[in-house]
């Protein structure tokens, strides 16, 4: 486990999935879900190179189909940590017999976590090693308490920093991102968390969320989840579950078509031979809202 201490947030990051384990501030509040595996497993794994279930378990490259599993292969990998001080590590994840199975590309994943004040910062830095197009999706899959902490039986909402009403998108029984567009469930920007807003899995907003959300409760501490190349954002939790994730991601999840290629995903990028692209997204925790 790697440990992180800045001047007020300490993180730890498990090298498994190169995975954020917990964000605790200088009062001693914990802003992040546990990962209790008897309701949900996860903390706040990594997508890549694609975001949520195929149909069959399988996506298809090139005309031919890999098995993959939902998200991907990095949150199942072992990072190798290449830097670290005090207030920053970053681990990389190179392809490799298992990785290839699933993803037919040479690739290096660093994630760089860094820390400022009250501000995490991680970066994923995505480089295409091999010889061909890489195709790929990338999500960020935090889950913060809900509630947070000092606000317990309190109304918790998520602002839009744009201020917007975006409709959005759900997942089909299997999974798969079904095609009807629902109504917006913002009012002028925001919305008022409710459990059963997630009976029917996550709200996938495709468009118009902008670049910059809000979660906690009025006039109290929250998190402010900055995320400026990103163009969509998922929001998540299990049914009844004591956490919320607020999700930036780089593609969507795969419509039930099983032939829909990689390279044609919504929001996939395509990465020529040698390039790198960097993803970066801003948590700063304790903040009111300041719309």
């Amino acid at each position: 486990m790697i440990r992180l201490n800045g001047d007020v947030l300490t993180i730890e990051i498990a090298e498994l999935g190169a995975e954020l384990q917990s964000v605790t501030d200088a009062q001693g509040r914990n802003w992040l879900w546990n990962g209790d595996p008897a309701i949900w497993a996860g903390r706040s794994p990594l997508l890549f190179p694609v975001i949520g279930k195929h149909p069959g378990g399988q996506v298809l490259i090139d005309g031919e189909r890999y098995p993959i599993k939902s998200h991907g292969v990095a949150r199942t990998s072992l990072f190798r940590i290449v830097a670290q001080d005090e207030t920053s590590c970053t681990l990389r994840l190179n392809d490799n017999d298992q990785t290839r199975q699933a993803y037919p590309f040479a690739f290096a994943l660093d994630m760089t976590y860094r820390l400022a004040g009250a501000a995490l910062t991680m970066t994923a830095r995505i480089a295409n090693t091999g010889d061909t197009v890489m195709p790929f999706c990338f999500g960020y899959h935090p889950a913060f308490l809900w509630p947070l902490p000092q606000s317990d039986g309190l109304p918790h909402r998520i602002r839009l920093g744009n201020g917007a009403s975006p409709s959005h998108l759900r997942l089909g029984a299997d999974g798969q991102r079904a095609p009807e567009s629902h109504p917006s469930v913002f009012v002028d920007g925001v919305l008022t968390l409710d459990h059963a807003l997630f009976v029917e899995d996550a709200l996938i907003i495709a468009e118009g969320a902008g670049h910059h959300a809000w979660y906690g409760a009025d006039g109290l501490p929250g998190v402010a989840v900055d995320f400026p190349d990103m163009p969509h954002l998922g929001i998540w939790t299990k049914p009844n579950g004591p956490f919320i994730c607020i999700e930036p991601w780089h593609g969507l999840p795969s419509p039930p078509d099983p032939n829909e290629p990689l390279d044609k995903r919504a929001g996939a990028i395509l990465l020529a031979p040698g390039d790198a692209t960097e993803l970066p997204t801003t948590l700063t925790f304790g903040l009111p809202w300041l719309g």
